[in-house]
């Protein structure tokens, strides 16, 4: 696709005293767009960003950002001109997800993006163009050193060229997970004397930081151990959303999702756990590890066109090697969701996976609705009330009938006690998981043995 440089438009229009709205930048020879399609792509962009740029305070506000992938190409090497098509398809996909419906993005060069912001103020800006140039180096490298990866804020014009302010993303997101933590604004004023403007400014910024980490608040991805019952082995590891407190406590797997309802943000936390998951089955895998990882994705995510073609966008970009090591687990499932519609989800995910799990209520004790949908298994997790663990050990074993007679395998999660064990092995699941059997770890082991002598002397080794 031949790309427009608005880059230029955008310098010109920012460096003249003429009313934005009233100019219409034209396009240098030979890079004229061919077909209508893209004429009225770029008349749509251009009529966009004059609305945005007709605001008088938007250098001021630092809402104009520069995003570039120069050290992609520079790792590359010769091997970008093969991968360029490829990356930037991504990198729009990835940008698109991270922007509101009135921001503007559009590429000024070869792996330059102009990124400009409708409302967000200079801080809040920064933070999401420092998670957009994370998400995207971490994609196509890796695990770079983002100290060298920066941001370039737009903070005046002289002669019709752009000035910028660059920070370093490391920083950022740093200076995001401090904010995230910081006292409130009254606690960061305590204390200064002799100062009290200083002391307000501090505490003001001290806010805004706090405001913009809020605004894009990590959940991170952790691993637990899965126990294969009948092999008597622990060879995949669930990837699970785990939320950390200031208090040190935290929320994982389900719990962490459940009052989200933005299909957006929801979309992005499916997407940074594929991403994060996929390089490190790809560093464990060179380094000789076997084993396979479960991964999350919501209903939500897969169920709206547009988050459904950015995730499998994702899901494409993994290395044909790696997918066979891959599980898909989905969640938040409705229970009436119509078999035709559930298989052509699974359809989607088939072809980047070796398993695919579907999470359901220990309950429930028919799944014929789930017949020829293409799905591997079943998913439920146990309650973690000790008073109801009875109750429990009796669901099971419907769980498990209920599961053979749609030739389906199953998986329990939230096993805490040597009696859950018993009972989830007596009942016939498939695969195990919670503290009983291994607790959360920030990089998955090497394929291990585990039989049922180890799981007792791991329960002796915590008491």
């Amino acid at each position: 696709m031949r790309v427009f440089p608005f880059g230029d438009a955008l310098r010109n229009w920012l460096g003249t005293d003429d009313p934005p709205a009233k100019r219409t930048p034209a396009a240098p020879a030979g890079t004229e767009p061919r077909d209508d399609g893209e004429r009225e792509r770029l008349r749509t962009l251009q009529r966009r960003l004059r609305e945005l740029l007709a605001q008088p305070q938007l250098l001021a506000t630092g809402r104009v950002h520069m995003i570039n992938l120069d050290r992609v190409r520079e790792r590359l090497g010769a091997a970008w001109p093969e991968q360029r098509d490829r990356i930037l398809d991504t990198a729009d996909r990835v940008i698109d997800r991270h922007l509101g419906s009135r921001d503007v993005r559009f590429r000024a060069g070869e792996g330059e993006y102009i990124v400009v912001f409708a409302s967000l103020d200079r801080e809040a800006a920064k933070l999401v163009c420092a998670k957009i140039a994370e998400e995207l180096h971490r994609l196509f490298l890796g695990n770079p050193d983002l100290r060298d990866v920066r941001i370039a804020t737009a903070v005046a014009t002289v002669d019709g060229t752009l000035l910028y302010d660059r920070a370093s993303v490391a920083d950022l997101l740093v200076e995001a997970g401090r904010a995230a933590t910081a006292p409130d604004a009254g606690e960061a004023g305590a204390g200064t004397e002799g100062a009290p403007d200083a002391a307000a400014d501090e505490a003001a910024a001290l806010q805004r930081l706090r405001l913009a980490g809020q605004e894009f608040e990590r959940i991170d991805s952790m691993f637990r151990p899965v126990w294969d019952v009948e092999r008597q082995v622990i060879s995949t590891y669930m990837c699970t959303p785990v939320r950390h407190f200031p208090d040190r406590s935290m929320l994982e797997g389900s719990a962490v999702l459940e009052g989200i309802t933005q299909p957006q943000r929801l979309a992005r936390i499916n997407a940074d756990a594929l991403v994060f998951t996929a390089e490190t089955l790809d560093e464990l895998f060179r380094n000789k590890f076997r084993l396979m990882v479960s991964v999350p994705v919501c209903f939500e995510t897969l169920a709206a066109r547009r988050t459904r073609q950015d995730y499998i966008g994702l899901c494409q970009s993994i290395p044909d090697y790696l997918r066979r090591f891959i599980t898909f687990e989905l969640l938040r499932f409705p229970a009436g969701v119509p078999n035709g519609r559930l298989t052509d989800l699974v359809n989607e995910l088939r072809p980047f996976c070796r398993w695919t799990f579907l999470r359901v209520d220990l309950k429930q004790t028919s799944f014929s609705n789930l017949i020829g949908s293409g799905l591997t298994g079943v998913t439920a997790a146990v309650p973690a009330d000790r008073a109801a663990e009875a109750r429990a050990m009796e669901e099971l074993n419907g769980f498990v009938a209920a599961a053979e007679r749609a030739h389906l395998h199953t998986c329990v999660v939230g096993i805490n006690t040597t009696s859950l064990a018993l009972a989830a092995r007596g009942a016939g699941i498939t695969f195990i998981a919670g503290d009983r059997i291994g607790g959360l770890e920030e990089i998955p082991q090497h394929m291990l043995r585990f039989d049922w002598q180890d799981l007792f002397r791991r329960g002796r080794r915590r008491t």
